[in-house]
């Protein structure tokens, strides 16, 4: 296994689709009104949690609950998980395709803590100052081979099961259309796909993130890479009622009401336009500005049980960051914000790693097969 120390996360991946679940084993004869127990805990020297089966898929899906994570601010997760009384399962970081060293040591770590990596790699130079954006015909010319290259070989190398996102939010306004055509964002994710997977990267978990916008909504099917190419679906959850970057958002949406557009256009309009609303969902970014207290705190808070309501869900994460002083999202910048993130991690539908996470230990004999 990898140096990185993250044996307890690796699947064994493939991205074919065709490896069994990793099956929790049941308690014998559970009590009456409870619910069989995976045998996880046992593993950590605790007796075992009562709780419903559970399996995780080849593509990191759990199928009882929710992976609950952050990207967080100025790229420190310890300071949140500390604020927040939890580690995160998932961390989201930003990377540029101009980059070969990715992941960088700061993601290693994250993997060797035992969290999930999440990267965003960027049509956009990192290695310049103002990182200044790629045309997509550059990339698909093969003009950043290279980096992509090193970076599938260094994702290889962790062992470790790794999200991957290509230039996240294709579809928003200051996006779209402007590092090239749809077409030619879905050939330059087909490219770097088709690179990763030359280079071994079967560990590579791809998700395909938008805004989830309802206006934005007809261009999705025009930046689909297609079913093979893409083995989770994202999309953005926010409400930014007094932003002073969106003057026209004046109506308070829930969670749920950012959620609901994408994940129903998905489930009803996507089949026709090739894609499966049968993959794993998740909401890449969330978060509410300040909208009083009470209110702040309970956007959060109900977040678990809408989550239930959306089965296709299994990923969530904040975004933990300030746009502009009139724009922040940050969990620690507002007590109510802070407080209302921190009582929804504790619901056991988001809080699964312990116990979820360790039905890996399938793994080691399907990496020798």
């Amino acid at each position: 296994m990898a140096a990185t120390g993250a044996l307890l996360f690796v699947l064994g991946l493939t991205g074919t689709g065709d490896v069994p679940s990793i099956a929790a084993t049941p308690r014998e004869e559970p009590p009456p009104g409870e619910r069989s127990a995976t045998n996880a805990s046992p593993l950590l020297g605790r007796p075992p949690i009562v709780e419903s089966d559970c399996t995780v898929s080849d593509v990191l899906e759990p199928s009882c609950g929710v992976w609950w994570g952050a990207s967080p601010y100025q790229d420190d997760i310890a300071q949140l998980e500390e604020a927040v009384d939890r580690d995160m399962d998932i961390v989201y970081t930003w990377r540029g395709i101009d980059q070969p060293h990715v992941p960088s040591r700061k993601e290693l770590d994250m993997i060797a803590e035992g969290r999930l990596v999440h990267t965003n790699i960027e049509a956009r130079r990192f290695t310049q100052e103002g990182h200044p954006d790629i045309d997509y015909a550059d990339i698909i010319a093969g003009e950043f081979d290279s980096s992509l290259r090193s970076q599938a070989r260094t994702i290889a190398d962790t062992e470790v099961p790794y999200f991957v996102t290509f230039d996240h939010e294709a579809d928003a306004n200051k996006r779209y259309n402007s590092r090239g055509t749809p077409e030619e964002f879905v050939s330059s994710w087909r490219h770097i796909v088709d690179l990763y997977r030359e280079e071994g990267a079967d560990n590579v978990i791809w998700v395909w993130n938008v805004t989830g916008w309802e206006d934005n909504l007809d261009r999705l099917p025009g930046l689909w890479p297609g079913n093979d190419y893409v083995d989770w679906i994202s999309w953005e959850a926010y409400n930014m009622t007094g932003c002073d970057i969106m003057p026209h958002w004046t109506e308070v949406y829930s969670f749920e009401e950012a959620l609901a557009p994408a994940y129903e256009w998905v489930q009803e309009e996507g089949p026709e336009h090739g894609i499966d609303p049968d993959k794993p969902v998740m909401i890449g970014e969330m978060g509410t500005t300040d909208i009083g207290a009470r209110e702040t705190l309970e956007w959060y808070t109900d977040i678990p049980e809408v989550l239930k309501r959306y089965d296709r869900v299994r990923a969530v994460k904040v975004w933990d960051n300030k746009v502009s002083d009139g724009c922040d999202f940050r969990i620690n910048a507002n007590e109510h914000a802070r407080r209302g993130f921190e009582l929804a991690g504790q619901d056991p539908y988001v809080n699964l790693p312990e116990r979820v996470r360790r039905l890996a230990e399938f793994a080691e004999s399907r990496k020798n097969d």
